[in-house]
């Protein structure tokens, strides 16, 4: 059904409608023949990122021509993310040593080094043995844990923030809305990210060696089964950008799309098109889907 897949962090799943998508490359490629879906998940690390592609090529990748990678969150981990099933499913034993390698490197300060990998042990070891999981597994199995609604109201895996607001007026989305996006915050924001752009848009010194060596692994495992691949660095991260922009510049040009500059994306930077300091409200997803379809068809 779908021969084009959209995987990341929140900065996809919130941003790229696949309905605009597949009609801009369409329109203009028809031949193509674009159906992309949107495998976005709020707040993944890249490591899981990494995981479900993986996954998703070995399940379906006679399907899959093209794939877009979110580049996100490398390896942060609090003490508060932990017992979460989704911050357990993705750990195996192949990856676990390449995830603590990576939040060694990616981590600030000797507490860090050392404490975050241990939290991704410990979560680790319990996924492994299955501690505390007994009622997540019968639902899993029972298929008693889906989230309808968490795939949009197309069903394509989009689902805007301003949707989900509607959708659930209780919950804490009106609360980021009308707390995160006042004119001063969104102003220091666009500052901040645009001081971070400048001071390390030419870095070659990328500290995250194994998060560098999985990526372009990633890349070549795609190549070789003739399937185009592009990383993408989204815009308004904030200080993210001190460690994701210097790894971002390590991917072959070929292979990167990067929003991370705010003076060329400026209606990306705009009250009325934001939801939150960094995430894109409906209207700036329409706007951000159709930039972002274009500079996707440069690189074919």
């Amino acid at each position: 059904q779908y021969n084009t897949l959209l995987i990341g962090a929140s900065t996809t799943y919130r941003h790229i409608n696949p309905k605009l998508f597949d009609s801009a490359v369409n329109a203009q490629y028809p031949e193509l023949n674009i159906r992309s879906y949107n495998f976005g998940i709020p707040a993944n690390r890249t490591p899981q990122t990494i995981y479900m592609l993986e996954n998703l090529l070995d399940q379906h990748g006679d399907a899959i021509r093209y794939v877009v990678i979110d580049l996100s969150e490398l390896t942060k981990m609090g003490a508060d993310n932990l017992h979460k099933k989704e911050m357990l499913y993705w750990y195996t034993w192949d990856n676990i040593g390449g995830v603590m390698k990576a939040s060694y490197e990616s981590e600030k300060g000797m507490s860090n080094k050392f404490g975050v990998p241990v939290l991704h042990a410990f979560s680790f070891a319990e996924k492994s043995f299955l501690v505390g999981m007994g009622p997540t597994v019968v639902q899993q199995h029972a298929g008693l844990n889906t989230e309808p609604l968490s795939v949009g109201p197309d069903g394509n895996g989009f689902y805007s923030l301003d949707q989900e607001m509607h959708d659930d007026p209780q919950g804490d989305l009106a609360t980021r809305y009308n707390e995160l996006r006042t004119p001063d915050t969104i102003a220091y924001r666009t500052k901040r990210c645009q001081f971070l752009f400048d001071k390390y848009k030419d870095a070659s010194k990328n500290s995250n060696k194994e998060m560098e060596h999985q990526l372009l692994d990633i890349i070549r495992t795609c190549e070789k089964r003739d399937i185009s691949v592009v990383i993408m660095l989204s815009q308004r991260l904030g200080d993210r950008y001190e460690y994701l922009i210097p790894l971002y510049n390590r991917i072959p040009e070929k292979n990167r799309i990067g929003f991370q500059d705010p003076s060329a994306y400026p209606m990306l930077n705009e009250r009325d098109h934001l939801f939150d300091l960094a995430h894109l409200n409906e209207p700036g997803s329409e706007i951000f889907t159709v930039i972002f379809a274009q500079e996707w068809l440069k690189r074919l």
